[in-house]
């Protein structure tokens, strides 16, 4: 088809503001809107200099019947010095949304936009803000986001968020949001997702909003479950229906009308930790496979996706045309296809893979003034499987989690493939047991693939920003366990390998490539985690010697309202008549602090921040001692000294400032997420701000702080 044509059934349009007899047209005299027509309110996104999305979902008097939708952009909030004033037409073909590629704008500017039915019917104004030209040098602020699970919590994070902008003065307000990804959960009963109050417990009944309704997703048209009774998405229409319910919190509504988004995702929006178009939501089954090939998922997940966020897939990039290789949804059909064989990019190459991925491509870069560059990255679709198969790690008589607390040594050793131990990797492994090498001849492991990880170097190596930012949906720095330390026979481990420490050869090679060519200045924002973390992501953690080069800060934000990683990892621990070695691992994430002389409830202790930041060891001397000496005495740099901070149970988010040359980060934490703000500050536990100058001026990376106000986080 042509791309008109197709853009019309995807309910997306390009077109040119300031036309011919617009300027000066009067602003239409509409009623005033209800939630019935526009339930999920307006947005806007992807901000260049010259252009931006807007985007609304309009329903019909009679659904299933399409209808006409006018798109109104003005200078003012008045609408009376229009500059885009045209008329649609939007079907049940794309859910009724709506998006419109807006451009021939004015660059660092301000424009309001609304949506009119032929009914008459107006929907809520939306604002939005073009980038500034390539040569402007003012100061860009910002705000980065991740993992929302409606049910886990209210989206405190956006009301403390537009409050705090609103106080600012007008030149460091916000001119965008950056969201990581997992803006939905495709599960909706999950009991790990469970709210919970103030002492870790589930919260009978679930979170009650300011009308007395319960806080939750209502049940899949059609949907599938796993073995453990969890229900998911499964078909297009599940796939809108969490959209469509997730878009009805006011506080997320405010927030996308106020400010332009620019979108990446996680695993949520398709699949729990999935890489290319498999889920993985079973472990190990009786012929040993976990493969859970969801090609058709993975289209609807994707359309889905395109339709309900305001993204701009057309636009090539602002530096360099060349580098862009985004592209619109395109539907194709696809069968459900085992991915048993990739190729050298350890791409499955079976043909409904890459159909299916290849209905849309979201990586892309945004260029903001002279002083920053913005990559975000797509971190699934491309993504080889985890380093450890599942037929493995999901034996939970040797491990406790399938993609949790692995041996470092294991994981690195499969992550490599076949140039392990300098290309002579081992033939059998030992995992609980000898096994033979799932990895000996496969390439090494890859989050961003071949084509995808050439374009980010080519971006790096070509911008002219002094900022480089990554929007880089899982963190990049190690997090270590040295569970070696405690003489027990246990071994180091990482935290995570759905994270890129299972893939520590790639990320080995991108951060010698940033050194290797004196790329300096560059940052990762990262979210996925579900807690608040700074430090510095090193050329390579094993290299030693030499000592490896730090190659980049990197932030990663709490989550805006799913279980915070402390929290998960306290229930996760929780069994009955725990072994020793399991009650050494759950003190080394909490303990009760309850002092004789203060009798009363269980105090929680999270030992976890200090567990990570001062090592295993440390961990043990607080449990033990609850004294802050003890700690200092016992802690371990080497374990995880690139940690500048650590705050395992916040949920909130994170706010940049880019200037020429410093980029300052402010990591919030909310007082509270189970309690509906209704429009009022819902309050912070704690700030911590940070300086990165930049290397130009200190001649080295650094960070400076935390600088904390408010309650610090233990230890």
């Amino acid at each position: 088809m042509l791309r008109r044509d197709f853009l019309k059934l995807s309910g997306a349009f390009l077109v040119a503001a300031g036309l011919p007899g617009l300027l000066t047209a009067c602003a239409s005299n509409g009623k005033s809107s209800t939630s019935k027509t526009f339930p999920q309110g307006v947005a806007s996104g992807d901000p260049r200099p010259n252009s931006v999305v807007i985007w609304t979902r309009a329903l019909p008097h009679l659904l299933g019947q399409p209808h006409s939708v006018t798109a109104e952009v003005a200078l003012d909030e008045a609408f009376t010095s229009l500059v885009l004033q045209e008329t649609f037409h939007v079907s049940s073909a794309s859910d009724y949304t709506l998006r419109v590629v807006v451009e021939n704008l004015q660059p660092d500017t301000f424009y309001f936009y609304r949506f009119i039915t032929a009914s008459r019917q107006v929907s809520p104004t939306g604002r939005t803000l073009t980038a500034p030209p390539l040569s402007d040098a003012k100061e860009i602020h910002f705000a980065f986001v991740s993992c929302q699970d409606r049910g886990h919590g209210f989206y405190n994070a956006y009301r403390r968020m537009i409050n705090d902008d609103r106080n600012q003065p007008a030149d460091q307000q916000i001119r965008f949001v950056l969201h990581l990804g997992d803006f939905i959960y495709e599960t909706n009963n999950d009991p790990l997702m469970a709210p919970l109050d103030e002492a870790f417990q589930p919260i009978p009944g679930g979170l009650i909003d300011g009308d007395g309704n319960r806080r939750e997703v209502g049940a899949f048209p059609n949907g599938g479950k796993t073995s453990d009774g969890i229900s998911y998405a499964r078909t297009l229409d599940d796939y809108r229906h969490l959209y469509r319910e997730y878009l009805t919190d006011p506080d997320l509504l405010e927030a996308r009308a106020r400010w332009p988004f620019i979108h990446i995702w996680d695993d949520h929006e398709f699949s729990d930790d999935s890489w290319q178009t498999e889920a993985n939501y079973e472990s190990a089954g009786t012929n040993g496979s976990t493969d859970e090939p969801s090609q058709p998922r993975k289209v609807a997940a994707n359309q889905a996706w395109f339709e309900y966020l305001p993204v701009n897939l057309l636009q090539r990039g602002d530096i360099d045309p060349d580098l862009q290789q985004t592209k619109a949804f395109e539907f194709a059909e696809v069968r459900e296809t085992l991915n048993d064989r990739v190729d050298e990019s350890n791409f499955a190459d079976n043909e409904d893979n890459l159909k299916a991925i290849d209905t849309l491509t979201i990586y892309r870069s945004f260029r903001f003034g002279r002083w920053l560059e913005l990559a975000v990255t797509d971190n699934r679709s491309y993504r080889s499987d985890h380093p450890v198969p599942e037929e493995i790690s999901g034996n939970g008589s040797v491990f406790v989690d399938p993609r949790m607390l692995l041996p470092l040594e294991l994981v690195n050793q499969l992550d490599a493939g076949r140039t392990a131990n300098n290309g002579d990797p081992d033939s059998f492994i030992f995992a609980g047991g000898v096994q033979i090498n799932p990895r000996f001849n496969r390439p090494p492991g890859t989050i961003l693939g071949g084509t995808q990880k050439e374009w980010w170097k080519a971006l790096m190596l070509r911008s002219e920003a002094r900022w480089k930012v990554w929007g880089n949906s899982v963190p990049l720095m190690r997090f270590l366990v040295n569970l070696s330390a405690l003489n027990t026979g246990l071994p180091d481990v990482v935290l995570s390998t759905d994270s890129w420490d299972g893939y520590a050869t790639e990320r080995n090679e991108l951060m010698a490539f940033l050194v290797s060519n004196g790329i300096r200045d560059v940052l990762s924002l990262s979210g996925d985690f579900h807690a608040h973390f700074a430090g510095v992501v090193l050329s390579n953690y094993d290299a030693s010697p030499p000592a490896p080069a730090p190659a980049m800060a990197e932030f990663v934000c709490g989550s805006v309202s799913s279980v915070s990683m402390f929290a998960a990892a306290r229930q996760l621990s929780e069994r009955e008549n725990p072994t020793e070695n399991e009650r050494l691992l759950q003190s080394l994430i909490s303990y009760d602090a309850t002092r004789a002389d203060e009798p009363g409830e269980n105090r929680v202790t999270n030992n976890l921040n200090n567990t990570l930041l001062n090592g295993v060891v440390a961990g043990v001397a607080a449990a033990q001692t609850n004294a802050l000496s003890a700690i200092e005495a016992a802690k371990d740099l080497d374990v995880n000294g690139h940690l500048r901070y650590a705050d395992t149970d916040g949920h909130g988010y994170g706010r940049v400032s880019v200037a020429e040359n410093e980029v300052k980060v402010k990591l919030v934490t909310l007082s509270s997420i189970n309690k509906e703000s209704n429009g009022a500050d819902p309050g912070i536990q704690r700030t911590a701000a940070f300086r990165v100058p930049s290397v130009m001026i200190a001649g080295k990376l650094e960070i400076s702080g935390p600088v904390i106000e408010g309650e610090p986080p233990f230890p």
